[in-house]
């Protein structure tokens, strides 16, 4: 999916956008990065007679954009995967008549015992921000974006992967408190023990209940404050592998917590262990309320992030960047690599190229300008996103090197 970010564009600039023109294939900072689009009839094995040239595809797929700070701008030769490379893998987990439904497992409920451990779902807005909010003459405080619905999620979700069934994992999960003394990390059987006589967690420990199991979950204050504490994500993807049912092809875990995996992490929204067919993702970073305090361009979002102007001023600000690093690189000189990308490709956003048969970036713009996203709905739409992209690596898809596309990384 292509970046969000602002990159410092001034938002001003951002909001008196109409974006006239569109950019179909890789930015000039593609050259930079060293990525090389591949052929895309390296997809398949061979192109029947009949089939759209790479030109005639770009216009209905657009090529990564690949701005700054984009997966394949950080790993420019990420492999290609093509159909038949997918067909032939052999670690895939096939769909079969026993494992066929994708389940889809609403955020854990809170024991009263760790009562604490709602507070973490809000934000707590850096200094700056609470003083911006303060300074606006309102009587009421702002309205914040209704999170998202399971049921939209695997209404999408349905939609993506037809004709798998796509249910609710019904079984309770549950946060509850840790005992710290010395057990393993996995108690079997402890929905039958006494919730008065298990131990006050420690602060750096909770447990997430199964209708079988307690298992510790990790928690850690968050780097940047932006919320009170996060969940480490590997324990949770523990709990998911722990409660696949045995006619799930996978599992995807939704949660309202910000979470981390490593040590170096600020955040991470999501992961999915393709293997073991089970994907945990986050909403606590889309929350649109977040979007000034995370530097977010909401008006560039898909499709408008195909917006000239705009991938043109991200480029110029990374550009700016390389410069001054280079200018203090002791007169090395500097090498570019990728240099066969010609100029990007753009297209007129209005008129559309064949009216009566708008390409479908045309419409989606068209929609976006004449009917923007509510909060709430961007909140919705980011974390189905995030969803599908997960849950496609459990079906054995690596991030897309070839369009800009819901699985690009």
């Amino acid at each position: 999916m292509s970046s969000n970010k602002s990159w410092g564009v001034n938002q001003d600039v951002s909001q008196a956008c109409q974006h006239q023109d569109l950019v179909i294939t890789p930015s000039p900072h593609a050259i930079e990065a060293g990525y090389v689009r591949p052929a895309l009839r390296s997809t398949t094995s061979k192109r029947k007679k009949g089939e759209m040239g790479d030109s005639v595809t770009e216009v209905v797929y657009p090529a990564p954009l690949v701005l700054p700070g984009d997966k394949l701008a950080l790993d420019p030769k990420h492999p290609p995967q093509s159909v038949q490379s997918w067909r032939r893998d052999k670690d895939r987990n096939p769909v079969t008549s026993v494992r066929n439904v994708i389940y889809v497992a609403a955020p854990p409920e809170i024991d009263p015992d760790v009562d604490f451990v709602g507070s973490w779902v809000r934000p707590k807005p850096p200094k700056q921000a609470r003083q911006k909010v303060s300074n606006r003459s309102t009587d009421s405080p702002p309205v914040l974006p209704v999170p998202p619905d399971i049921k939209d999620i695997i209404a999408y979700l349905s939609a993506v992967y037809h004709p798998l069934s796509v249910n609710t994992f019904s079984s309770p999960l549950v946060f509850a408190p840790w005992d710290d003394s010395p057990t393993s990390d996995i108690e079997s059987n402890s929905s039958s023990q006494n919730p008065a006589q298990i131990p006050k967690p420690a602060s750096s420990s909770i447990a997430l209940r199964t209708s079988s199991e307690i298992i510790r979950i990790r928690t850690r204050p968050s780097p940047d404050s932006l919320f009170p504490s996060q969940i480490n994500l590997d324990d949770l993807l523990d709990v998911a592998i722990s409660i696949l049912p045995s006619d799930a092809y996978c599992l995807l875990l939704l949660v309202s917590h910000d979470l981390y995996e490593d040590d170096d992490d600020v955040f991470v929204c999501g992961r999915a262990y393709g293997g073991s067919r089970v994907a945990v993702v986050s909403s606590a970073r889309y929350n649109p309320a977040l979007d000034d305090i995370q530097g977010v361009d909401r008006l560039h979002a898909w499709p408008a992030s195909h917006c000239r102007e705009y991938v043109e001023a991200c480029c110029l600000v990374a550009s700016s960047s390389t410069s001054s690093q280079n200018a203090k690189s002791k007169g090395k000189k500097r090498i570019t690599r990728g240099t066969t990308h010609s100029s990007p490709v753009v297209l007129s956003s209005s008129p559309a190229p064949t009216p009566a048969h708008p390409s479908p970036l045309h419409l989606a713009l068209r929609n976006h300008l004449r009917d923007p996203l509510s909060p709430t709905s961007l909140y919705l739409i980011r974390l189905a996103l995030t969803s599908a992209h997960e849950l496609g690596h459990c079906f054995g898809l690596e991030h897309c090197v070839y369009h800009a596309c819901c699985m690009q990384g």
